[in-house]
């Protein structure tokens, strides 16, 4: 009974690394501001920003578990129709599941060969264009969209049937290894679409962010059939990629000239899936000279997971970190281990220098 309670576990784990993969899955979203919504791409002080996050998830239930490195960057380039307007441009970069090649194994038979491995690239380029509805910009709506291009790559062992645990037993048997029964390699490619809007209100003492964006909109075709080269597609087998929805806020609010409170949402779903992630930031600035700061924050998704949050900021320099707490049946397997995430940001200023005109004194003054 234990053992095929282990089994489903695993089942579990790897249907969730699926939809991980379809909307990448972050605790420390603020690092992955692109990936939240298009509309982001700019919409800071500075004149670009660099932002990293590598995160590793499951490893107490399966082997290696779930990984992925995320990179983007992002500034605002040129101004808009009118001075008080600006446009925006971010690339971003995403790799899931390609660093140590892990593939999940029934826990009955560690030492056999790993079934396989699933590996995902992501591609964006997006675009925003940011409207002041003011002239001091206190008052900003944004629209953005965001070309998103995928590669994912199968690599199974054609000869092992178990690792049908990654897709279900039956489809692998029926349908992979009668398709690719002479690969053991297969790469699947495909691009969307996402449109994304963000309305920002800046004031001395506060910052509020609302925003919201859709992606699927090309309707890819992401299935094995869909993209079966060099063969007949059979339409009743071909899967299209759900349409995604993102809705986040966040509420900056200064509460002595050291303390900020930032209390915020992520709303997520593709498809019939979602998440909701509730959290809350405490910043205090220790050292007003070196302009250090520090937060803690605890956030709630899904009533699944605590996550615990600490972050660090110097200047223009930000970092964090972020571990999941399981909380629900997944505690059983996992002894509450979640994940962790590591988090890195640098955003760059460049000013032109001022040209001063020489001052000539009358020595007789």
């Amino acid at each position: 009974m234990r053992t095929h309670f282990l089994y489903l576990i695993v089942l579990l784990f790897a249907w969730s690394n699926d939809l991980d993969a379809q909307k990448l899955h972050y605790s420390y979203y603020q690092f992955a501001p692109l990936d939240v919504n298009p509309a982001n791409s700019g919409a800071f002080s500075g004149s670009y920003r660099v932002s990293g996050i590598y995160t590793k998830k499951g490893f107490q239930i399966a082997e290696q578990g779930y990984q992925n490195l995320s990179i983007s960057a992002d500034a605002p380039i040129v101004r808009g129709i009118r001075k008080q307007d600006w446009i925006g441009v971010g690339l971003k970069m995403d790799v899931i599941n390609d660093a140590n090649n892990s593939g999940t194994r029934y826990l009955d038979d560690l030492n056999a060969p790993k079934p396989g491995v699933i590996n995902w690239v992501f591609f964006k380029v997006s675009a925003a264009y940011h409207l002041s509805l003011d002239k001091k910009q206190t008052n900003i709506l944004t629209l953005g969209a965001q070309m998103a291009s995928s590669t994912r790559t199968y690599n199974f062992n054609i000869n092992d049937s178990r690792a049908g645990i990654l897709f279900g037993n039956n489809y692998f048997l029926n349908h992979y290894q009668k398709t690719y029964a002479s690969q053991n390699d297969t790469k699947f490619k495909y691009k969307d679409l996402v449109v994304g809007l963000l309305f920002n209100a800046r004031r001395k003492k506060s910052d509020l962010r609302l925003g919201f964006a859709l992606d699927g909109l090309l309707g890819a075709k992401v299935g094995f059939s869909s993209n079966s080269a060099g063969s007949a597609v059979n339409k009743d087998s071909v899967e299209t990629r759900d349409l995604g929805l993102n809705i986040h806020g966040e509420y900056r609010m200064d509460i002595t000239p050291r303390t900020s409170i930032i209390p915020g949402f992520y709303y997520y779903s593709v498809g019939n899936a979602n998440a909701f992630n509730v959290n809350t930031h405490a910043w205090y600035q220790f050292n007003p000279d070196m302009d250090f700061r520090g937060s803690v924050g605890l956030g709630v998704r899904n009533l699944r997971d605590v996550i615990v949050y600490v972050g660090a900021e110097m200047k223009d320099i930000q970092v964090g970190f972020a571990y999941d707490l399981n909380i629900d049946s997944r505690a059983i397997g996992s002894s509450g281990l979640g994940g962790f995430e590591l988090s890195a940001k640098y955003i760059g200023k460049i000013y032109k220098k001022p040209k001063v005109k020489p001052i000539i004194f009358c020595p007789r003054l």
